[in-house]
């Protein structure tokens, strides 16, 4: 099997529910496949200065950082694609979008280059909730006097709406903005040329690579594009049924249970 470059998910597939991973395992990992010369692609829809925090003791040369679900990516702490949004479609939002229907009762964090933003008067619960995944998150009295580079627009709702909210956002902005299903009730706006996928598809035209060099795997709804694209797909076990059935295969262990390393150490590494 010629892997050439592995993208993973986060939330619910690399990670365990603690947001915790096997480090040691996952250096040897990353240090057998720097040998081979194949990069691994952390895909989230996290800060990437929370992917850091996260991953700042296992940090290689061949690890790549997709963050804010691919509004920017990083190589050797270096920015390599910058996808935010323009300054119009960040006014346009905050003071025309936000107030339509679709938004009204939603949670809305702008997250930008330099920290997060929202509005002063969220309730208490989701603020310290929103803490534990946004950095550097300021309550402002007004959206519309952000001065920073947004890269996304994260909208929380209820984790049942949030399939509804994605097609009502698309055909709302009618591809001006990309809704994603981020998981757990978050829904992210991003320019449309953004996504998990587009960003695999940015890196793959770099190292000069096919979809069947590529091993993905993921667990929500934003990583099936890059399921049915990638020839070696993985839906973790953890999954749900439907995204299950958009990958290739479906590993044995969950994510709890480092069912990607788990993979990998048997798919690509056996005979290492």
């Amino acid at each position: 099997m010629a892997i050439k470059l592995i993208a993973t998910d986060l939330n619910g597939t690399l990670l365990h529910q603690d947001q915790r991973f096997d480090q040691d395992r996952f250096k040897r990992i990353l240090m057998q496949l720097k040998t081979l010369s194949v990069p691994v692609v952390l895909s989230s829809g996290n800060q990437y200065a929370h992917l850091q925090q996260l991953f700042k003791n296992v940090m290689s040369d061949n690890l790549i950082v997709v963050a804010e679900n691919g509004a920017s990516i990083y190589a050797h702490d270096q920015l390599i694609f910058d996808g935010s949004l323009s300054a119009d479609q960040q006014r346009q939002f905050v003071t025309v979008d936000r107030h339509q229907p679709l938004f009204k009762d939603a949670y809305v964090i702008l997250v930008g280059s330099h920290g997060s933003y929202t509005k002063v008067g969220a309730p208490d619960k989701l603020v310290a909730m929103a803490r534990q995944f946004y950095d550097n998150l300021h309550l402002v009295a007004d959206l519309t006097s952000v001065d920073d580079k947004i890269k996304k627009i994260s909208v929380s709702t209820q984790p049942a709406q949030a399939a509804d909210l994605v097609t009502q956002a698309n055909h709302y902005f009618g591809g001006q903005l990309r809704a994603h299903d981020s998981g757990y009730g978050v829904v992210d706006l991003v320019d449309q040329r953004v996504g998990k996928l587009p960003a695999i598809q940015f890196l793959a035209a770099q190292y000069g690579l096919t979809a069947a060099d590529i091993m993905a795997f993921g667990d929500g709804a934003n990583d099936v594009p890059l399921l049915q694209y990638a020839a070696h797909s993985y839906a973790m076990i953890n999954a749900p049924a439907e995204i299950q059935a958009t990958a290739q295969h479906v590993t044995t262990l969950d994510n709890e249970h480092d069912g990607v390393l788990a993979t990998i150490e048997q798919r690509v590494l056996q005979s290492f």
